[in-house]
């Protein structure tokens, strides 16, 4: 495609990532949901991540029996997690090691995934969000999402398409296929970043326990 070469953009893309400071995201499913626990789907995660050690998140998922939505929030600080029970929705500090995902290196997270995407090729210009963007195509591994997406596992061949911007800022990710086992095999999952390199503040929920 001209006006971009691939392979400068994607070393440029994977050194953004590696410099990230902050951003919101918003990591949802066009097609099927992750099992978060057995009888539990969750269909979005939403949030802010201040880079190395802070990240705060919103989980929306829905119990399979009896049906119903549920939202559960967390907030990493340093080694400190917080997450809101599912029925009373009071926070409880908890272990860190006992979360499903990890946020605070998101930056780094992404560098990994686009650095291994095989074959790359940019398709068009496009506008994602307001923001002029090129949008690039490739293959990756499931297992080099395991990061992102919770449960991921081995050997299921994932297409990945990617927005980047004039400066080769990651604007927009679709996961294409099955990345988790008990995903069908339609699965699409979206990641969107905003407020790249943003101020935000992250601190412990006011009515945490000490």
């Amino acid at each position: 495609m001209p006006g971009i070469d691939i392979d400068l953009a994607m070393p440029q893309a994977v050194n953004q990532l590696l410099a990230l400071k902050s951003a919101g995201f918003v990591l949802e499913h066009l097609e099927g949901s992750t099992v978060l626990v057995p009888g539990v789907l969750m269909t979005k995660v939403s949030g802010e991540v201040s880079i190395p050690d802070r990240f705060r998140v919103t989980v929306e998922a829905e119990s399979e029996f009896p049906k119903s939505y549920l939202e559960i929030s967390i907030i990493t600080i340093d080694d400190a997690a917080y997450m809101t029970d599912i029925f009373t929705g009071r926070w409880n500090q908890i272990s860190a090691e006992t979360l499903p995902f990890n946020l605070s290196g998101l930056g780094q997270t992404l560098a990994g995934i686009i650095e291994s995407v095989q074959q790359p090729r940019a398709v068009r210009a496009e506008r994602v969000n307001g923001v002029d963007t090129v949008l690039i195509k490739g293959q990756i591994i499931s297992e080099n999402l395991s990061e992102l997406v919770p449960g991921s596992a081995d050997g299921f061949p994932v297409e990945l398409e990617f927005w980047l911007d004039r400066e080769g800022l990651l604007q927009q990710v679709l996961i294409i296929g099955r990345v988790v086992a008990t995903d069908i095999p339609e699965t699409v999952r979206k990641l969107t970043l905003e407020n790249i390199n943003q101020p935000v503040v992250i601190e412990p929920p006011g009515d945490a326990p000490n």
